[in-house]
């Protein structure tokens, strides 16, 4: 929630509907990947054998945690929304000139990619065929290691953004 609220804070300028949907899309994001976080604790606390669960045979209990254990699907949704997000920022931030143009350009076409690729995955799942799942998102972590890493070695630099009227 820091994040969120400081990149809305810092790119609101450049452009506040872009602002406002990159903090939305970074908010159904987390929000998917904390739900889905909970769905891994509770896959845990159905093979830890409580005793509310031995109305249920093993294989049961078994057969419904991995029930819980197959929403890995929601990362790609919520990947979805990451990619839409960073893309969002990525543009904020080309536009705002407040790291490298290049970096940002790069976070532009990565987190677009990602997007993209997850859409289509989501969509046709036989896309994973196509492109390897771990291409879906490495350039995208790629960008947001090494924003944060010049955001923290070297701040923002003087921003040469027109504010956006709409």
């Amino acid at each position: 929630m820091v994040l969120l609220s400081a990149l809305y804070v810092i790119l609101e300028p450049v452009g506040r509907t872009w602002a406002l949907l990159a903090t939305l899309w970074r908010l159904v994001y987390a929000s998917i990947w904390v739900l889905m976080s909970l769905n891994l604790l509770t896959a845990l606390r159905l093979l830890n054998r409580a005793d509310y669960m031995r109305v249920l045979g093993t294989d049961q209990s078994q057969t419904l945690a991995r029930l819980y254990l197959s929403g890995f699907d929601a990362y790609y949704v919520g990947l979805l929304f990451y990619g839409l997000a960073s893309t969002a920022c990525s543009y904020l931030f080309f536009k705002s000139g407040y790291i490298p143009r290049g970096l940002a350009g790069f976070g532009v076409i990565a987190s677009a990619w990602a997007a993209a690729c997850t859409l289509a995955f989501i969509i046709s799942p036989a896309f994973a065929k196509v492109v390897n799942l771990w291409w879906f998102d490495s350039g995208l972590g790629i960008f947001e290691l090494a924003t944060g890493f010049w955001l923290v070695f070297k701040g923002l630099r003087p921003g040469i953004a027109v504010p956006d009227p709409a």
